[in-house]
């Protein structure tokens, strides 16, 4: 071949090209290699030759052999030698884009497929070699192309012989050696294809592909008012062929084809869908308008329509059904696409108020109706861009809003900035915000009893101290290590070591132990010991506190002054939390200044709603009003774990110490524990 015997002088001599093995496999890719790609290509081919019938046999198991036979313009010697010994031939400059028919076939206009040649490589899908029997002008042609033994050249060509016959057309066969098609797949694939052409016959083992015999074919009738009933027939093909030749919607009037199918005019419509997407190339819609009339209608050369009133109702109808059934069909895509670009804006999009979230979920939407060939990489960008504006648009914002209040709002308004400034009003709000979402974890995690949260809860509460009262919001209330190490070695025993993950913490597999207290000062103002003890004893969810709850609570405290760590008037309080009580138990006092506190969670919850005004209550009331875009808040949902230690929990200096989390399920006190009190 032509190219095969180039020759390159220079250092090594003028020596042929060489071919390697897998040189058809990249030259040719999914021809060779899918076999629907490779049958496609080869009814193509044909449908390139202007026929009007293609016959193929398909055997049942490998080994047999299959031919693909066309009425076809065939080919003479020379332009067999040209074309198929010609790497990456261009067919569109050789021979044009417009499909030349066969003497006698009139009335028809096609479009061809091919360009580069490539599709004559399809029958080394199959095998190694295959027969091609071309005639064109009374003049027959039988050769054997096989892949090559040498590397001088990718295939060879042997001519059989040459003889005279009557008929146009080309037949391809070859004995099939490997990926055979089953029998029903291989008429579902070719319908879906090509069946919107009515001028082309195509038939399997000599029965003919029809369109009602398709699986998968939807056909809705649709009704224009004043002119008649068409029907649309929707195709989603099996395989989405590399071109979208054929795809779109096909006119048929009278079993004629007007125009070539295309996605023309739906992107007036609001869902344009070009050819370059995938959608694009296994969607067809056929639409049966038999009453409509050519030469009044139809253009005298069936290559599109007359613009009146009939054929403009016609129009409209068909694109307002198929833009209906191209949202169905990608609607499942586009929302997946749309969780992956707001998962890749998490950071900014979480913090973002309801309406800015539904906002960039609706853009999301408009985005991908608008231009479906964007890229998922250009989709997130475009998503980031907006996320940032509506993070920087807090000032218009507030116009908004302030433009949108009554007269008596804008009243209440100027009465509070009167009486607060800006960054005060932000601190106040910041810091409630904060309560707000500690209450809603701790809601959502006291009483879980399969919650592996549990030891979670201490360092919550840590942060939640001011549920218990006005004095636990001083600053200097902290947790205190070596109070714990007190407590722990009460339960563990002589050999005790402090957790090396949480040696703030006494953590077991049913409970959780933490000491906080704060520092006591002199008239000099000088440290003076602790003021006060507070220890809380979380429960697992679902635990009752009884009496020996209590008991080893007063326990806790009577070790911790027996080791010398506080002073005689140091005051102790312990909460012992759980979901239930037991009946009759109470608070109780021993002296002066030691004090059990037997509590349930709903409790603690409660005086945490009270404490807050139950705004929490009230703007989860306000808030249920609001609508949101549901992709967005299934990206952006928070699991407890997450929303515990997330970048939206801003933890306390002191408990940054803490803050790694420990499995639930064991028990992190180092040495014996063969003495622990386990209630």
């Amino acid at each position: 071949m032509a190219n095969a015997k180039a020759t390159q002088p220079g250092l090594f001599g003028a020596e042929p090209f060489a071919f390697a093995d897998r040189f058809l496999q990249d030259h040719a890719g999914q021809i060779i290699s899918e076999p629907r790609t490779a049958i496609l290509e080869l009814i193509a081919n044909s449908y390139d030759a202007g026929s009007t019938q293609i016959e193929i046999h398909w055997p049942d198991e490998l080994g047999r052999k299959f031919s693909i036979t066309d009425n076809g313009i065939g080919m003479t010697r020379i332009e067999f030698e040209r074309r198929w010994r010609t790497l990456c031939y261009d067919r569109a400059m050789e021979q044009g884009t417009e499909v030349v028919f066969p003497k006698g076939v009139r009335g028809i206009r096609r479009t061809a497929f091919g360009r580069s040649g490539k599709g004559r490589h399809a029958p080394f899908c199959f095998a190694d070699s295959y027969d091609i029997e071309t005639t064109k002008d009374g003049n027959c042609l039988l050769a054997r192309v096989g892949l090559a033994a040498t590397g001088t050249m990718p295939f060879e060509i042997t001519l059989l012989k040459e003889s005279k016959s009557k008929r146009n057309g080309t037949t391809i066969s070859a004995q099939i050696d490997r990926r055979l098609l089953d029998l029903d797949e291989l008429r579902q694939l070719i319908g879906s294809k090509f069946i919107v052409d009515p001028s082309l016959v195509i038939k399997v083992n000599q029965q003919q592909v029809e369109l009602t015999s398709l699986d998968g074919v939807r056909t809705t009738e649709i009704e224009v008012e004043n002119f008649g009933t068409i029907l649309v027939h929707f195709i989603d093909s099996i395989e989405h062929y590399r071109s979208s030749r054929l795809r779109g919607i096909t006119w048929w009037v009278n079993q004629r084809r007007v125009g070539e199918p295309n996605w023309d005019r739906l992107d007036e419509e609001g869902a344009y869908l070009d050819g370059r997407t995938e959608h694009a190339k296994k969607f067809s819609f056929i639409v049966t308008a038999n009453f409509l009339t050519p030469g009044v209608d139809i253009k005298a050369d069936w290559s599109g329509f007359h613009a009146n009133q009939k054929t403009n109702a016609v129009h409209g109808a068909v694109h307002s059904y198929v833009i209906k059934e191209i949202q169905s069909q990608l609607s499942t895509t586009r929302k997946e696409r749309k969780k992956n670009a707001i998962e890749n804006s998490r950071n900014l999009m979480g913090d973002l108020p309801s309406i800015s979230k539904r906002t960039i979920g609706q853009f999301i939407d408009e985005v991908q109706e608008k231009c479906p060939t964007i890229s998922d990489r250009d989709l997130s960008r475009t998503v980031q861009v907006l996320a940032k504006l509506e993070q920087s648009r807090a000032g218009y914002d507030l116009l908004t809003q302030l433009a949108s209040c009554s007269s008596d709002d804008l009243d209440t308004w100027n009465s509070l900035m009167q009486q607060w400034t800006a960054s005060n009003a932000e601190i106040v709000l910041n810091e409630l915000d904060r309560r707000l979402k500690l209450i809603e974890r701790m809601d959502r995690l006291v009483e879980n009893p399969h919650a592996d949260e549990l030891h979670d809860l201490q360092p919550l509460f840590e942060r939640g101290l001011w549920i218990f009262g006005p004095e636990y919001e001083a600053v200097d209330f902290r947790s205190n290590r070596g109070l714990a190490e007190v407590i722990g070695r009460f339960l563990g025993g002589a050999n005790y070591k402090p957790p090396k993950r949480r040696p703030d913490f006494v953590v077991l597999p049913e409970i959780s132990i933490g000491a906080y207290c704060a520092d006591a000062y002199d008239s000099a103002g000088e440290v003076a010991g602790i003021r006060k003890v507070a220890i809380l004893e979380l429960k697992k969810g679902g635990f009752c506190v009884s009496q020996n709850e209590a008991d080893q609570a007063r326990n806790y405290a009577k070790e911790i002054r027996k080791a010398g760590r506080v002073q005689h008037s140091t005051e102790i309080v312990a909460y012992v939390l759980g979901a239930t009580l037991e009946d009759g138990l109470e608070s109780a006092e021993y002296g002066e200044n030691t004090h059990i506190i037997p509590m349930v969670y709903q409790t603690v919850l409660r005086k945490a709603h009270q404490r807050t005004f139950n705004l929490q209550l009230r703007l989860q009331t306000s808030q249920a009003t609001i609508t949101s875009d549901p992709e967005v808040d299934e990206v952006l949902r928070v699991d407890p774990q997450r929303e515990l230690f997330g970048e939206d929990a801003t933890p306390s200096p002191y408990f940054a110490r803490v803050a790694e989390p420990i499995n639930a399920t064991s028990s992190v006190l180092d040495g014996d524990c063969s003495g622990l009190d386990s209630k």
